[in-house]
């Protein structure tokens, strides 16, 4: 294999969950928060593609301390009680890699406990290392603490990693640090952010099946 390790984004990556969960989520949460304030996929996608949810949240939301936690605590009902669907490939591709000698590492937004879930709920092996949004602010990506970790804990060099992430949060991590990256083009959002991406992006796949190919030269 061309890499020894694939870090991989979450949601809208693994899983089809800001159509099944996020978004529906976060119109709930309006609803509960900021009644009458509107919302479309497209504008929810825009403002997590170029903010991160936690600066929408905090700087066009201004969300209180007091809100974010109801905010919060309505998101974890959301992920506890809902399952978002795999796409197609993905635990193939995941399993083929670790079984190969490959290093899955999850760098993510969402919290470990729920990525464990989401894994054991189709019987995919579990990553290797999980860096989400348990972490403190700082670290989270887009910083290069998931890299530097992953150097650290798996002795393994910048230029044998590579990412597969559908933002630009993901692609700016890897851009500063010099590793290589898939943008991850499948999940829904507006074509102007696909366009964005592709433009940046050392590499594009359509499909777990493209991914595939990158990473096993197949």
């Amino acid at each position: 294999m061309k890499y020894k390790c694939l870090i991989t984004d979450h949601d809208d990556t693994l899983l089809d969950s800001t159509v099944e969960i996020h978004y529906p989520c976060m119109l709930d949460c309006l609803e509960q928060l900021r009644p009458g304030t509107p919302l479309s996929f497209d504008e929810f996608a825009y403002y997590n593609f170029d903010l991160g949810f936690h600066a929408y949240a905090t700087d066009i939301l201004k969300l209180t301390p007091e809100e974010k936690v109801k905010q919060s605590a309505i998101w974890h009902e959301w992920v506890d009680t809902h399952h978002a669907a795999f796409f197609p490939h993905a635990v193939e591709v995941l399993t083929r890699f670790q079984d190969a000698g490959g290093i899955v590492v999850v760098s993510s937004h969402n919290e470990a406990k729920h990525i464990i879930k989401d894994f054991e709920h189709v019987g995919c092996p579990l990553p290797d290392a999980i860096y989400g949004w348990d972490l403190d602010v700082e670290k989270r990506k887009p910083s290069p603490y998931t890299i530097e970790q992953i150097e650290q804990h798996f002795g393994i060099a910048r230029d044998e990693m590579i990412m597969l992430d559908d933002m630009k949060i993901g692609y700016n991590m890897c851009k500063n640090a010099g590793v290589d990256f898939i943008f991850a083009d499948w999940a829904r959002k507006p074509q102007e952010l696909r366009d964005e991406m592709r433009a940046l992006a050392p590499h594009t796949a359509e499909s777990f099946w493209e991914v595939e190919k990158i990473l096993f030269d197949d």
